[in-house]
């Protein structure tokens, strides 16, 4: 969610809040966070706080600087996907080969507010030429998967959606997944017609923030007839059970991955939408082989 000019003022102001607002319900305050723009924060105005020094080291960090940071990072490769022309532009959008695939990475966030996705028109365009001259399998990666593409508000210009996204992917046979995240959910859907002679795999993943603390391995594999293969792997952290005094980072890990199992969210009698195990999704949504046939 793009952060608005008082939320940025909260950040590096004097004050930081201990608690929510004392005369709002919990269900009122995050019913203010907008699915779809404008950008909308809870009021603090009653919130408990303590005094703090201002700190402008707190302040968001801008597209631009962000893609500068990677470039300035000493690891390899060089700006891990981004380029001058990002840091320059303020753009979060890039291209990568991976050996036999291409990899597209798309800033799906709505930088005038709300907390669904969609895309500029500008980044639209650059999207479908940069399939269109794919020569090898194309792979998206993005926050917000296809279906939370929905996010349509713009004071100026106008944002790209779903319906039109998956359109225009689906004319193009070399598109072959998307990876997502922003659920914090284990879900696969094939997205296109049943035939396969043109949609691609969605393969969500779940968050280290929140239940089940997990992460995916994707390899991709072509085999002798030309068809395509992936291979996803659902990876555990390394901590254990035992969280003890929580005084090592494997300890803490083992804390938090214990406090996300019994988040509030997650329990149907407090109005949670759904069970713990939607996040962990089915066993088909975890540890698969997918197939696409040759194209």
């Amino acid at each position: 969610m793009a952060p608005s000019e008082e939320f940025i003022n909260e950040m590096v102001g004097p004050r930081r809040y201990t608690a929510l607002p004392t005369t709002t319900p919990l269900f009122e305050v995050l019913m203010q966070f907008r699915e779809v723009g404008p950008a909308s924060y809870p009021s603090a105005d009653d919130a408990p706080y303590v005094s703090v020094a201002e700190d402008l080291e707190r302040r968001a960090i801008e597209r631009g600087e962000y893609a500068q940071m990677h470039l300035n990072s000493p690891g390899t490769p060089r700006g891990h996907g981004f380029t001058e022309e990002n840091a320059k532009n303020k753009t979060m959008y890039y291209t990568t080969n991976l050996q036999g695939v291409k990899l597209i990475v798309i800033d799906s966030v709505n930088h005038f507010g709300g907390w669904q996705g969609s895309l500029d028109l500008e980044q639209f365009e650059w999207l479908e030429k940069e399939v269109a001259a794919a020569d090898r399998p194309v792979v998206l990666a993005s926050h917000h998967p296809l279906s939370k593409m929905f996010n349509d508000y713009a004071p100026v210009g106008r944002r790209v959606c779903l319906a039109e996204i998956q359109t225009m992917l689906l004319k193009y046979p070399q598109v072959i997944a998307w990876l997502a995240g922003h659920e914090h959910r284990h879900h696969i859907e094939w997205i296109g017609p049943q035939e396969e002679v043109t949609g691609f795999w969605q393969i969500e993943t779940a968050s280290h923030a929140d239940w089940p603390q997990q992460s995916r391995t994707v390899e991709i594999v072509t085999d002798a007839a030309g068809d395509i293969y992936f291979g996803l792997t659902v990876v555990d952290h390394a901590a254990g059970v035992d969280y003890a005094k929580a005084q090592n980072p494997l300890e803490i890990a083992a804390l938090s991955r214990a406090i996300s199992a019994n988040v509030w969210q997650k329990r149907p009698e407090l109005g949670a939408k759904h069970g713990i195990d939607w996040w962990l999704g089915r066993p088909t949504d975890r540890n698969v082989v997918l197939k696409i046939n040759k194209r």
